[in-house]
């Protein structure tokens, strides 16, 4: 029997479970094996890295939506072709942010296709906004620092506000930042990536209003991550949170106080939403052979098609990348739906560059040394301490990549 190998980054124990049946109703159907290999978020980097670098290891791997770029510049995956690319739904059946990390910068070719897709998005509690007299668009875009005083001078919550600290060498404080810096104006690095932007004054703007939003959560809950601050909300002790899009879903649960479900709120956050996701790329090296080409490929096409997407959000709560699974599962009355289709609609991911996972990587680091002395200096400008780490950052990017 043939055997290939799929490389998964799984979230929880779920996530493993439901792979495992879907790859063996994959035997089952083509009579090909997938031996399953499991990585973190945290080390999957470098051991992909290691694939990379080695041209052995697994046929294909589930990957980072914004690792995809500096893959391929490396010479290290399999294009897909345009008719497998069309048997798979085409272009058309993806949400357009991710479908854009499939590709490089100037490059025609399609280096990965979309899995999952994820979004952060601010759930709130409509009922203690109202007592509060406050709307949930003037708190959450992080410009008016006086709703969010009048939040918490109104005491309808122990807890007005909560946004996790997600430390390196997860990336998820940039991917939040993301969405005030694009509705700012700014950017991060320049469409052919040769030059990083983050230190300009539209970054910087963006910037000082995420950097506001974390400083606005008591001093008591700053160094709480995702999983604390979930579970504050989830006990009602909490106005509102900054969250993923699964934990927002588990909101809307059967399980959920019932109070915390028929009062919750959701926007997206800023006007531009950061949207990303988990996409399968097929390794170079599986070329050289072809079965283990056809089967990697016929693999690819079989978790992503429609059915097993639905079965996939179903069972796991992720949200999905196709268009059409998104429609079926946040339908019109869904609290989530206006959130998902913004992100959709009007999401943004990264430029595509080669050097975009280094820069990622460090510009993330920063933030988060941004974030820790901004809780040592309470009085001190949030634009001073961005400045004082950023600036020095772009310089040694931009030598770095030659300019």
């Amino acid at each position: 029997m043939l055997e290939i190998e799929l490389s998964a980054i799984p979230d929880s124990d779920v996530d493993t479970r439901t792979l495992t049946a879907l790859l063996e109703e994959f035997r089952a159907k083509t009579g090909t094996r997938v031996q399953l290999r499991e990585m973190t978020w945290g080390a999957a980097w470098p051991d992909l890295m290691t694939v990379a670098s080695h041209g052995k290891g697994p046929d294909v791997s589930h990957v980072g939506g914004t690792w995809v770029s500096s893959l391929a510049m490396m010479n290290a995956l399999r294009p897909f072709k345009p008719a497998e690319i069309e048997a798979m739904g085409g272009a058309a059946a993806f949400m357009v942010p991710i479908w854009e990390s499939t590709k490089q910068y100037a490059d025609a070719h399609t280096w990965a296709i979309p899995w999952t897709a994820y979004i952060y998005v601010i759930c709130f509690r409509r009922d203690l906004l109202d007592r509060a007299g406050v709307e949930a668009d003037d708190v959450f875009t992080g410009v008016h620092s006086t709703a969010f005083q009048k939040l918490r001078e109104a005491g309808v919550a122990e807890i007005p506000w909560l946004s996790p600290f997600i430390p390196a060498p997860y990336t998820d404080l940039l991917h939040i930042a993301a969405s005030w810096v694009w509705s700012a104006g700014g950017d991060f690095i320049n469409h052919d990536g040769t030059h990083v932007i983050f230190d300009s004054p539209s970054a910087i703007e963006g910037l000082s209003h995420w950097l506001d939003t974390y400083r606005a959560v008591p001093d008591p809950y700053k160094q709480l991550g995702s999983v604390e601050t979930v579970a504050l909300f989830h006990e009602g002790r909490a106005a509102a949170v900054l969250t993923d899009i699964r934990a927002a879903k588990d909101f809307i649960s059967h399980e959920t106080n019932p109070q915390i479900r028929e009062n919750l709120g959701v926007i997206p956050i800023a006007q531009v939403p950061w949207t990303a996701g988990g996409s399968f790329v097929i390794w170079q090296h599986v070329r050289g052979y072809p079965e283990r080409e056809r089967a990697a490929v016929e693999l690819v096409k079989f978790l992503t098609n429609t059915g097993n997407g639905l079965r996939w959000a179903r069972e796991v709560g992720s949200m999905p990348a196709r268009l059409d699974v998104l429609r079926e599962i946040y339908p019109d009355e869904n609290p989530l739906h206006a959130a998902v289709m913004q992100a959709a609609s009007h999401g943004r991911a990264y430029h595509t560059v080669p050097l975009w996972r280094r820069i990622e990587y460090q510009l993330a680091q920063e933030l988060g040394a941004c974030l820790l002395e901004a809780n040592e200096k309470p009085a001190e400008k949030s634009e001073k301490i961005l400045r004082a780490h950023l600036e020095p950052l772009a310089r040694r990017l931009n030598l770095t990549i030659g300019n």
